[in-house]
């Protein structure tokens, strides 16, 4: 049972590190808020990982037909990003507040719908649970399931806290940086988008 919940962590761990909205969003609520703030948006994107993951255990079969078959799922995550990019390029720019307390609530929430919008976490869980069976027999029901569930979460949060952690690092010793994140990463998210685009053509 422990590996079950060493590899839903790596797996979780490993997927979290490409730059996408989740990381992303994190980065930036640290450096405009705090830590805790990030971390309750952490909280609730590692709680909407374990539905993704499940979702893929259960029905990755069916979604890689339906994936093959439907070309606009690959469109809506193109649109996705680009969107998500032009949201943080234009937003408005506030500036960076470290006691503001008031907003625990809205930044779970951020967490859930951000997670719950991200795109590539169920193909993600599929490809990784190929790869893992293609080396082993992974035995996912029961206790075993929950393990490996159990293992997502942890793994989701704490890559999501690494972020966290490292942008708070940067910042102090980095002045202005809160003036420029929402720029950076509205321009990382259209870089992916645009590298969809190349990939579906």
């Amino acid at each position: 049972m422990l590996i079950h919940i060493f590899l839903g962590f790596i797996g979780s761990y490993l997927g979290g590190i490409p730059f996408g909205p989740l990381n992303l969003s994190v980065v930036e609520i640290t450096l405009k808020k705090d830590r805790k703030a990030a971390a309750r948006f952490s909280l609730a994107a590692a709680l909407v990982e374990i539905v993704e993951a499940a979702i893929a255990i259960l029905f990755g079969k069916i979604i890689i037909v339906h994936l093959e078959a439907n070309t606009w799922i690959k469109l809506l995550v193109i649109l996705f990003f680009i969107l998500f990019g032009l949201y943080f390029i234009f937003k408005k720019e506030t500036p960076c507040v470290k006691d503001d307390v008031s907003k625990g609530r809205s930044d779970f929430v951020k967490g859930l719908i951000v997670a719950i919008l991200n795109p590539q976490a169920i193909p993600y869980w599929i490809f990784f649970l190929t790869i893992v069976s293609s080396y082993m027999v992974l035995e996912l029901n029961s206790w075993y399931l929950i393990a490996f569930l159990a293992g997502v979460s942890i793994g989701k949060y704490f890559i999501l806290s690494t972020f966290g952690v490292f942008s708070s690092y940067i910042q102090k010793r980095i002045k202005n940086l809160c003036s420029m994140v929402s720029k950076v990463i509205g321009i990382v998210l259209i870089i992916i988008g645009i590298f969809q685009i190349f990939r579906f053509f």
